[in-house]
């Protein structure tokens, strides 16, 4: 493939028209947890479509620092990627200091790619482009509202800013099957992400407003620095009662909490994924014990459980229940889970829908208000009463 030479821009084209509209622009800085091992590169990703109105191709390039864009190009996002030097970690430093009777070891070596005492690493400076009238600047609001709004609208672009960069990262690790390279969540970066607002053509009293984002804004910070020891023991009591098999919710809750870290890891597919997953695992569940605990004849059970699980839902399900099952009023917590859940993961994975943050929240809290319901509506019987008392009153569903 012949390389593409880029014609000069046109000195009478580089900047937009008086008139031309305005095109608000957000730039996220972001370090990468590990090397992507590529030169530096900038791009743009575009849509073909009308394009900006007064906005010419060398206009569009000039503004992005890259060749004149070809014609019906609306541009929605540059990336530009950088390889920065910072100091090596030094392996298991933390782990000789904590345990100083094992200091006579082997420490591993940890091959360096520049310097005794760094290393590469990757960076990412991604712009999103959009029309002002689209934006936070759309409508005038006190300076509280304001600054929720923005906050808001600067959290959802960066979860944009972040699935886009996950594709080429992905596609890059896929290229050499690098299995220590996967998608990034909102945890594996710094908590404080650099941002900056730019507003073309730019007015006289333009400030171009900067700042940095919270992106671990749902991690708690009113925890207490140690856990009490009560909570240690309550662990490990678990544990042994799981590995007994006397906690059969286990899994339940492996998958819970697993939703729950997608979500605020900015891991929103994998977040409903998880949801989903763990109510079909709910509910298998409760079928093998309802059937011990009632003991029904084992012979049904197999079938049962190998049945598709809608069907499980929809037939099996409501004939332990003592309340009625309606999966097409979303007013309560079976439908809404249908809806929030159930069919939002059908679209992810049948449809190649990419699910916001809102709808995974909404997904998990779903998740949550269904398991609870099932305990509800559970038919009273001395029989299944710890199994009612369960679904209804463990915490994971109080903090749901």
């Amino acid at each position: 493939m012949e390389p593409i030479s880029p014609r000069p821009f046109d000195p009478d084209q580089q900047f937009p028209d008086p008139d031309a509209e305005a095109i608000l622009t957000v730039t996220f800085l972001l370090e990468l947890p590990h090397c992507l091992r590529i030169d530096d590169a900038t791009f743009l990703v575009s849509d073909r479509g009308q394009g900006w109105s007064g906005w010419s191709p060398d206009a569009i390039g000039y503004m992005a620092e890259l060749a004149p864009v070809p014609e019906g190009v609306e541009p929605l996002y540059r990336i530009s990627l950088r390889q920065g030097e910072v100091d090596d970690r030094i392996p298991l430093l933390a782990a000789e200091r904590a345990f100083p009777d094992w200091e006579d070891f082997e420490r591993p070596l940890r091959q360096r790619a520049s310097g005794a005492d760094s290393k590469l690493q990757s960076c990412a400076l991604i712009s999103i482009y959009g029309r002002a009238l689209e934006g936070p600047l759309a409508e005038e609001l006190d300076e509280g509202a304001f600054r929720d709004k923005i906050l808001e609208w600067l959290s959802r672009r960066f979860d944009e800013a972040l699935s886009l960069l996950n594709q080429y990262v992905v596609i890059l690790a896929a290229l050499h099957d690098e299995w220590h390279i996967s998608s990034i969540s909102r945890i594996d970066l710094p908590r404080n992400t650099p941002w900056k607002l730019d507003l073309h053509p730019t007015p006289d009293d333009w400030s171009s407003p900067s700042g940095t984002l919270d992106v671990h804004a749902t991690l708690r910070d009113d925890l207490p620095d140690e856990r009490p020891e009560n909570e240690i023991v309550a662990a490990v009591n678990i544990i042994h009662e799981a590995r007994a098999g006397r906690v059969p919710f286990f899994q339940w809750l492996e998958l819970y909490q697993s939703s729950e870290h997608h979500l605020g890891s900015g891991r929103n597919d994998q977040s409903v994924m998880a949801a989903c997953t763990a109510t079909e695992v709910l509910i298998n569940t409760l079928f093998r014990l309802l059937w011990t605990a009632k003991k029904l004849d084992p012979k049904k059970l197999p079938g049962v459980l190998s049945a598709p699980f809608k069907n499980q839902v929809t037939h099996h399900l409501p004939k332990f229940l003592s309340e009625k099952l309606v999966l097409d009023d979303d007013s309560v917590p079976p439908g809404r889970w249908h809806q929030d859940c159930y069919l939002l993961r059908n679209r992810i994975v049948h449809e190649g829908h990419k699910a916001t943050s809102g709808e995974a929240y909404d997904s998990k809290v779903a998740t949550g208000d269904f398991a609870r319901w099932i305990g509800a509506a559970l038919e009273d019987d001395p029989r299944t009463a710890d199994i009612k008392s369960f679904l209804q009153a463990r915490p994971p569903l109080r903090n749901a």
